[in-house]
This record gives structure tokens, C-alpha cells and sequence, in this order.
């Protein structure tokens, strides 16, 4: 009999098994997987909402805190397998209801019930035992692995999740199809809210109701502002004036862990101004361009160089740079308005796999470039067929930018600085447009997020209706 819980798993049992396995053929000593816990506000029940660890999650792990999963090297992704979990009390359907049953647990997992074991008997699996461990930042569970003595993954232990992880079976996309619909329906509510007088606040208030209408959260905190040069703004405090850029980069978690990210940038009102009609061009001929030649074999640097020289086209266009616009790019003139990377790895996590640092984002004998803006590209593989990144190319009017006078000075010949200093008088604020995408065999990637216009005379319609 079910016990009335529901267990939110996005593949079933089988594939779990096939990853697990999979793994295990890499590993040469066991590998524990922690889900992690709820952290606390100011005493231990009065807790956040749970989100267990993307890798646990990845390979079959139930979202149960204080769980996790043991592989052994060589397993069958059944065999040599344990799942961890606190077992139940009566108290627990007390406080939180109808609690999932062991037959339902290893059923989902894709485990036997005899690989079901409790916490107590933790230590005697692993005692005496090299075991190498993948633990969420949550105090408890880091402090179980320093009492346990299991140590860090190496890198080519986390090497070995990378390549499972940095391509998405049908199951995983179809998770993340339904993350982009539900960011979708959010982002059109949000920017039905954008109404001239109204805050911030009233947009965000408009994206969150739809996400928990579809039972989901946000997969970060969602950007909500008329600061969009501000690069991750919290806050809605703003009250929004007619003309003001509203730049929303927010997106969902579907029920089962996996994110979809997605940015528009808008005339609050409706209506756009002649530079901000020309920029917000720019940056979406930018991204669509950026998008196209994400094929395989395609290195993601060179997407970004291309989306940089896009944009220099369009900032000499409004005469805010001057020059040939592929001379500008060597020279990074771009990273004066371009702050950022084009794009990052999503799956699992909005930024996926960066709890790894730059092993999953860097193909190896990579590394960041040091130059302002450049730096900050989280991504440089050659691109392969189900990778999923988002596209993500801006451009902005940062106080702070212009006040750096190491960065600003030797590009001084290329930048008009009267028209620069006009449009941050006017407080001209930031644009950025961001599809999520996967990376098909042939006829160019899947655009997740193409529900959502990006043309500028498609999306002013949307605002304040």
C-alpha cells in the first residue's frame, strides 16, 4: 500500500541503475553520495526548504535529508549499491505527514529493499576503507564526513560525474523542456506586471505566484530590476518609471531538481527609445548569433568572441565605440559594456557542476583568460550533442566600469566618452537576452526558451498587458 507520500524522480528506475553503473566502471575506491539538508534559520526545525545535492539527485538518490548513496567500484549499479536513509519514526507523519516507505524508496532508486540501510550502520561500511565523498556545504553533513573520515573526491574521481553529467538523456530533457514552459508562463506574468509607478517588487511578486502554481522554485534568486548593469541585483525596492530598462533574468526548478534560465530586458511602458532600440538589437542579434553556431565540434570560447564582435558592430553603430569591430575585440574594447561570460553549463543546477570549480566547465588544458570580463566565461569545451548551456550576451552602462581608470584608460581612443557619459547620466541601466539551449547532432541546437520572443516589436507588446 503506498503510504500517500510522493517521491519526485525524473527517470525511472532502470536509467538510475545505468548511471550508477556507468560510474562505477570509473571509480577504484567506493564513492559515497550525500544528499545534504535543509539548512536553518535561527534554530535547527525552522529550516529552508530542502534541495538535496544535484549529484546525489543525478544518480538516483530519493530527496531525503540526511541521505546518501554508496557505489562501489565495479558495481552494476544494483549491486555494491547502498542507499542511506534515516528510517521513520511515527512522530515524522506527525509533523510532516504520510512519510515514503522503504518498498517505495529502493523501488524508485532502482535498488533492492536489502540495499536499504540506516544511518548507525554507516560507520562499518565504510570503516577501515579508503571512500572518497561528494558533500553538499550543509554543517551536518560535512560534519558526518569529517567523523567518518572520508575524503575528497580527487579530480578524476569528479572527473568521471563530469563526463556522465555534461550531456542530458531524454528524461533529463524532458525535465528541463518543463522548467523553460514554467519560466516562460512566470516571465510573461512578470512582464505583464511592468506597468509604469508599480515596484520591482510587483514583477517578482507576479513570477513567483506562477512558479508555485507549477509546484516549483526558482533555480536562483531571480534578477528583477531597472539596475541591470547591476550583474546579480537582489532587492525589488525600485518603483519603475515610464522609459526605464526592466532587465528579468529569473527561471524555474521543476519538481525534480532540473532549471531552466532566461532573460528579457524590456521598456517599462512599452515603448523604446532610439539608443535603447538599437542596443537591444545588438544584444539579441548577438545571442541569436551566438545560439546558431553552437554546434558540435564548435568551441564555446570562440561562440563568445563571436557574440563580443556582434557587439562592438552595434556599439560603433550607436557611436559608442569607434573602429572595426574585430580590431576592438582583440583589443577587449567589449568588455567595457560586455561584462561577462556568454553562457554556462545548466542541467541539474542553473550553473551546473560548479560545485566542481572549473573541471566541468573547462575542457582540460584550459584556462580563464585574465582580462576584465573575459574572465569571468565559465565555460571553454568544445561543444558536443546533448550539452546544455544557455546563451546569455549584454550590454551595459556600469558606473563602476567607467570610474576604473586602469581598465578605461587604454581603450581611450576607441571610446567615444561624451556619449558614454550621457547615457550614464540617464541612468541608461543594462540589457542582456539569455536562451537556454541544447546542443543537437544536426539541424542546430534546441532552443528550450523560444516560447519567449526575443524581437524587440514581439516583446514590448507583452509589457504592462
Amino acid at each position: 500500500m503506498s503510504s500517500g507520500s510522493v517521491i519526485r524522480m525524473t527517470a525511472p528506475p532502470a536509467v538510475y541503475r545505468q548511471r550508477r553503473a556507468r560510474l562505477a566502471a570509473a571509480l577504484t575506491r567506493p564513492l559515497l553520495i550525500f544528499a545534504g539538508h535543509a539548512p536553518a534559520r535561527n534554530y535547527a526545525a525552522n529550516t529552508y526548504a530542502f534541495r538535496a545535492g544535484s549529484t546525489y539527485l543525478y544518480f538516483g538518490g530519493p530527496p531525503l535529508e540526511h541521505a546518501a548513496l554508496l557505489i562501489e567500484p565495479g558495481s552494476d549499479g544494483q549491486n555494491g549499491c547502498a542507499l542511506i536513509r534515516p528510517p521513520q519514526g511515527p512522530e515524522d507523519a506527525v509533523w510532516m505527514g504520510p512519510q515514503p516507505g522503504d518498498d517505495e524508496l529502493a523501488e524508485v532508486a532502482g535498488l533492492p529493499k536489502t540495499a536499504l540501510v540506516a544511518p548507525d550502520d554507516l560507520a562499518r561500511f565504510v570503516a577501515g576503507r579508503s571512500v572518497a565523498g561528494i558533500v553538499p556545504p550543509a554543517p551536518q553533513t560535512l560534519a558526518l564526513a569529517r567523523q567518518l573520515d572520508i575524503q575528497e573526491a580527487t579530480p578524476v574521481e569528479l572527473l568521471a560525474i563530469v563526463q556522465l553529467r555534461l550531456t542530458k538523456d531524454e528524461h533529463e530533457l524532458a525535465a528541463m523542456r518543463q522548467a523553460a514552459r514554467i519560466a516562460i508562463d512566470g516571465q510573461r506574468a512578470a512582464l505583464s506586471a511592468a506597468l509604469p509607478g508599480r515596484r520591482e517588487a510587483d514583477v517578482a511578486a507576479a513570477f513567483y505566484a506562477v512558479l508555485v502554481a507549477n509546484d516549483s522554485r526558482p533555480s536562483f534568486t531571480p534578477i528583477i530590476t531597472i539596475r541591470g548593469e547591476v550583474l546579480h541585483s537582489h532587492g525589488y525596492t525600485n518603483t519603475m518609471p515610464a522609459g526605464a530598462l526592466l532587465l528579468v533574468d529569473a527561471g524555474a526548478e521543476e519538481p525534480g531538481g532540473y532549471a531552466s534560465d532566461l532573460t528579457r530586458t524590456v521598456p517599462v511602458g512599452g515603448k523604446w527609445t532610439g539608443v535603447q532600440r538599437v542596443l537591444y538589437d545588438t544584444v539579441a542579434r548577438a545571442c541569436t548569433a551566438a545560439v546558431a553556431a553552437c554546434v558540435p565540434g564548435a568551441r564555446f570560447r570562440d561562440v563568445h568572441d563571436l557574440a563580443a564582435e556582434i557587439i562592438c558592430e552595434g556599439l560603433v553603430e550607436a557611436g559608442l565605440l569607434r573602429g572595426e569591430p574585430r580590431e576592438l575585440v582583440q583589443r577587449r574594447a567589449h568588455t567595457l559594456f560586455f561584462t561577462h561570460g556568454v553562457g554556462h553549463l545548466i542541467g541539474l543546477d542553473v550553473h551546473d557542476m560548479e560545485d566542481f570549480g572549473d573541471l566541468a566547465g573547462y575542457a582540460p588544458g584550459r584556462t580563464r583568460r585574465t582580462a576584465f570580463g573575459d574572465k569571468f566565461l565559465r565555460l571553454d569545451r568544445d561543444l558536443v550533442a546533448g550539452m546544455c548551456l544557455t546563451i546569455e550576451p549584454g550590454i551595459y552602462l556600469s558606473p563602476a566600469v567607467w570610474r576604473w581608470h586602469d581598465l578605461v584608460s587604454p581603450l581611450a581612443d576607441a571610446v567615444d566618452r561624451s556619449a558614454v557619459e550621457e547615457l550614464l547620466e540617464d541612468e541608461f541601466g543594462g540589457i542582456r537576452v539569455e536562451q537556454t539551449i541544447c546542443v543537437r547532432e544536426a539541424g542546430g541546437p534546441e532552443v528550450l526558451t523560444a516560447d519567449m520572443p526575443t524581437d524587440a516589436d514581439a516583446i514590448a507588446p507583452l509589457v504592462g498587458v
